[in-house]
């Protein structure tokens, strides 16, 4: 008879630790706690230091980094989540799964005390951005987003920086800032925007929608949480640095007489740039000098946010290179290194094959190349001259 008292007692007691309970408490009757704070009041009798204990031990385990987030759906979620411990021994330590006496059910998936503040602090400091982003990925399929709304934003962010350079140079506005002398006329600035518009749909959309497959392999995905911004900025970085190394290389290639002739002369029939020439090219060159800039975000697999802000930054920079003015808050006065639109209109005033000033943000290549030195040469005269006025 006692035996069986204990083996009672014992199965009460692991079932209290192992599964939970139901205590009232000051959140009300019926409301459900971890069976280990209701293993701490039941035997220890004090609620304050029950409480006061899991906060310090949960801080101490945020701060230390020791939660990695519970999948969804697994069996074992519905009894016991797991906490990795990213100290040296690296080991795994099993938590209390939540169980509410009164309905018999277990909560799923269950919570540690570290997840739960942690939800807490995700939904206080809760971001516009991360709200935004949770209503796209709720709206749109994964599919969707990395293409057809990757599209309209790249055709926004486009024309939206683009057009008012035209604008400045048909009605003559900031004459002062414009590089060249010369304009387009209205005809040839309307002959380039049709133009745009039928690339972008017949090459543009198609390529975005049949590199999904690839950069879903390389890795892209879209779900939150977002990546830290240092993974963002160390991402971006890179992803300039290896777009200068290879546009450099091919923009040089298509500046061959072949090249040149066939393909990127249709680039360059626009000696006076404004923002929207800046992707007035052959399809070909369309395809050529795109690789370029996906290559990195290929490599690396980013996160859906990091690949359009990639986008983004990467538009704004080459219109602005073909904008045809350069304004005392034009980048390349702030930026060192950075190339922008007085740099390369001297590309697109020479033309042919041995205008110099191929590289595509920043400057580094052609310095190390040789292939800046009349530039550098015109912007010592230049220089000169204004020390003598």
């Amino acid at each position: 008879m006692l035996s069986i008292s204990c083996w009672i007692l014992i199965v009460n007691l692991h079932a209290m630790i192992g599964m939970g309970t139901v205590q009232k408490n000051r959140n009300g009757p019926g409301a459900f706690v971890t069976a280990e704070i209701a293993w701490k009041r039941t035997h220890e009798g004090s609620f304050l230091l029950a409480e006061k204990e899991e906060k310090k031990g949960t801080e101490r385990e945020c701060a230390e980094g020791s939660g990695k987030p519970h999948t969804r759906g697994h069996i074992w979620s519905l009894m016991t989540e797991w906490t990795y411990k990213k100290r040296s021994r690296g080991r795994l330590q099993g938590r209390p799964a939540r169980y509410n006496t009164a309905t018999r059910k277990i909560l799923s998936p269950p919570s540690s005390p570290c997840h739960r503040v942690r939800r807490r602090r995700a939904t206080m400091a809760a971001s516009p951005i991360d709200s935004a982003w949770e209503s796209l990925i709720g709206n749109f399929s994964e599919f969707q987003l990395a293409s057809v709304v990757t599209f309209v934003l790249h055709e926004s962010v486009f024309f939206l920086s683009g057009i008012p350079s035209l604008l400045f140079e048909r009605f003559g506005l900031f004459a002062k800032y414009k590089i060249q002398k010369k304009s387009n006329t209205p005809d040839y600035q309307n002959r380039c925007v049709l133009r745009l518009i039928l690339y972008h749909v017949c090459v543009n959309l198609p390529v975005m929608i049949l590199s999904y497959p690839a950069f879903k392999f390389m890795g892209l995905r879209s779900s939150l949480p977002l990546p830290h911004w240092t993974v963002v900025v160390s991402q971006i970085l890179f992803y300039f640095v290896l777009e200068d190394f290879i546009f450099y290389w091919g923009h040089r290639a298509l500046h061959t007489k072949w090249l040149y002739k066939h393909v990127h002369s249709v680039h360059h029939e626009y000696a006076t740039p404004f923002g929207l020439t800046s992707e007035y090219a052959h399809p070909a060159e369309i395809l050529f000098l795109g690789f370029a800039t996906i290559v990195g975000p290929a490599l690396t697999g980013p996160h859906l946010f990091t690949l359009w802000l990639w986008m983004v930054l990467r538009v704004l920079e080459t219109v602005e290179a073909h904008s045809g003015y350069h304004f005392p808050w034009s980048p390349s006065n702030f930026l060192p290194l950075y190339g922008g639109s007085d740099f390369h209109d001297y590309h697109h005033r020479l033309l042919y094959t041995k205008s110099g000033n191929y590289a595509s943000t920043f400057v580094y290549m052609d310095w190390l190349f040789g292939t800046d030195k009349g530039y550098r040469k015109i912007k010592a005269i230049e220089e000169e001259e204004r020390k003598h006025l």
